[in-house]
């Protein structure tokens, strides 16, 4: 066989060989990526980035590297107390939405941690949520972004504090009056019509007396 025609078997496998790599890397990505939290801008650590079977997570700064991604699809992103969302793979910052926050109240200065059951998690006069056995609570739906809650307990100095993240673990020092009282609620009106006003006459049944008919005079003979 001469070398031409050895080139020319040669040819077509030779291009579909290089046409398969090539497509291959220039369809296919490694993305280089960070999750964060929507409101406060601070890297969610430990979310999960899954693509098919495969999956990586995040390190403490919220960055994660998942190699060999196709360039036209889309990764599943979760996070513990956050929504779930999609991204394309070409998405390098992956911004979620807090949907709860897990509350977790101990005592100050006290080691091993002393943590405090019947810790109240109050917005303005609305309880969001009293503490477990294990000092904790999950608050959900999650607090006006932005906003501050006040916690409490019995025996403790009360404290209000910022609402960041999905984890808050608050301090409270031992020796105060505890949780303010609540607003009493107000009474509730009584129904309209309930009873009758004293001295209203009561109705007797509509019985019309029977006329009595009057006697005809004898006629005279």
């Amino acid at each position: 066989m001469s070398l031409r025609l050895r080139h020319a078997a040669y040819s077509p496998a030779v291009v579909f060989f290089l046409a398969t790599v090539l497509g291959g890397w220039l369809n296919t990505i490694e993305l280089r990526g960070r999750v964060v939290d929507d409101f406060t801008n601070e890297g969610i650590s430990n979310a999960e980035v899954t693509h098919g079977i495969r999956s990586v997570r995040t390190d403490s700064s919220g960055q994660f590297d998942f190699p060999d991604l196709p360039r036209q699809s889309r990764l599943r992103v979760d996070a513990p107390g956050y929504q779930r969302i999609g991204a394309a793979t070409t998405q390098e910052e992956v911004r979620l939405t807090a949907l709860s926050v897990t509350v977790l109240v101990k005592e100050a200065g006290v080691s091993p941690d002393k943590l405090l059951p019947k810790a109240d998690i109050r917005q303005g006069d609305k309880v969001l949520g009293t503490t477990n056995n294990s000092g904790n609570v999950v608050v959900s739906p999650y607090p006006d972004r932005g906003s501050s809650v006040l916690v409490c307990a019995e025996g403790h100095e009360s404290k209000t504090v910022p609402v960041r993240g999905v984890t808050l673990i608050v301090e409270l020092a031992a020796g105060g009056t505890g949780c303010p009282p609540l607003p009493s609620p107000s009474p509730r009106p009584s129904p309209s019509g309930s009873a009758a006003p004293s001295g209203s006459p009561v109705a007797s049944p509509s019985a019309s007396p029977s006329a009595s008919p009057s006697a005809s005079p004898s006629a005279s003979p």
